[in-house]
């Protein structure tokens, strides 16, 4: 109940943050902006929103096919947006999903834990590549405008982004730290499922052992397969241009066209501000931040923060809903214990 206790509160803390901030651009100026809205640039946006978890599906798909664990693209999808549910109530770098994804998997397939696992790690660092391509774009855009917010937020993305793709390499090839990984992922799992894991403490480490070898065999041959990495990776840039279509789409819709490069600044300045919030989704925060970022680039409040939110809408509220749903009707019961 300490931990329940501690993320409700944290949670209410960011839904205040979200009141207030709804509050300073004005509620009356919302809704008249609001009212104006074209469904059709909305509808669209939602398209492309929805377009992101169905790419990043086909792209973990790819993976777990030339690791040969089949499963189908439904059961994927479906282990994907539970994945983002539970990463979405998850603080920090929102790891929580991973787990629930490997577990998912392996209850679909007869594959073990440390190839499904693998194929997560590898589909995380997928994002590598784009992320450093459009980052690049962002601040080439940010020096010409001399937005020197954006600039600061985006080196501090850039770093954040960066150690968090290097710490995933190096626990990918070192067994040792993999080892330890693993253990604190099965502690995580047994938390979540604690009636299905009940009575394996002793077990644990030994299974996992031998999961860690799977691992590394695995991680290394998607690391050398180029037709999978082409594939995924193209995907992966599909993904990212898909989320700057729906924020762009977004500000259409409320009448605004945004020049895209401003929203490829914005975006990469704050990817990475969930990786370190402390309330579960950055609610509150990251609706801030984008605000902030947007206001750095002279457009009204009002229009910023109403942008952000329905922005949030579509990238956060609607898929950790669906997710939730989703595991609801699998019979996914998520509890945790102390």
């Amino acid at each position: 109940m300490k931990g329940k206790g501690k993320k409700s509160l944290t949670i209410a803390a960011g839904l205040l943050l979200v009141v207030l901030l709804i509050a300073w651009s004005g509620v009356g100026e919302m809704v008249k902006l609001l009212s104006q809205t074209k469904l059709r640039y909305l509808a669209l946006a939602c398209f492309f929103s929805a377009l992101e978890t169905i790419l990043w599906s086909l792209r973990w798909q790819i993976l777990l096919k030339q690791s040969n664990i089949h499963v189908p693209l439904k059961k994927v999808f479906e282990a994907t947006l539970i994945g983002i549910f539970v990463n979405n109530v998850t603080p920090g770098a929102r790891g929580g999903g991973e787990p629930v994804r490997m577990y998912l998997i392996k209850k679909r397939s007869d594959s073990s834990y440390g190839k499904i696992f693998a194929t997560i790690a590898t589909d995380r660092m997928l994002d590598a590549i784009p992320i450093v391509v459009f980052t690049i774009i962002a601040f080439w855009y940010a020096l010409d405008l001399g937005t020197h917010l954006v600039l600061i937020v985006l080196l501090v993305s850039v770093i954040i982004v960066i150690s968090v793709i290097l710490l995933s390499i190096l626990f990918s090839l070192n067994e040792k730290l993999a080892m330890g990984l693993l253990m604190r992922i099965f502690r995580l799992v047994r938390r979540i499922f604690p009636k299905k894991f009940e009575g394996m403490e002793e077990q644990a480490e030994e299974i996992i052992k031998s999961h860690v070898i799977d691992f590394k065999r695995t991680f290394v041959m998607l690391s050398k397969n180029k037709l999978a990495l082409f594939g995924s990776t193209t995907i992966s840039f599909m993904i990212w241009v898909s989320a700057l279509l729906r924020t762009y789409l977004v500000f259409l819709s409320l009448n605004y066209p945004l020049q895209l490069h401003k929203v490829l600044m914005v975006q990469m300045a704050g990817m990475a501000v969930g990786l370190i919030s402390i309330i579960p989704g950055g609610i509150g925060i990251t609706e801030a931040i984008f605000s902030a970022l947007y206001l750095s680039l002279a457009i009204d409040k009002t229009l910023a923060v109403t942008a952000t939110m329905v922005d949030r809408m579509l990238s956060f509220w609607i898929p950790t809903l669906t997710g939730a749903l989703v595991a609801a009707h699998l019979g996914v019961k998520l509890t945790e214990e102390g």
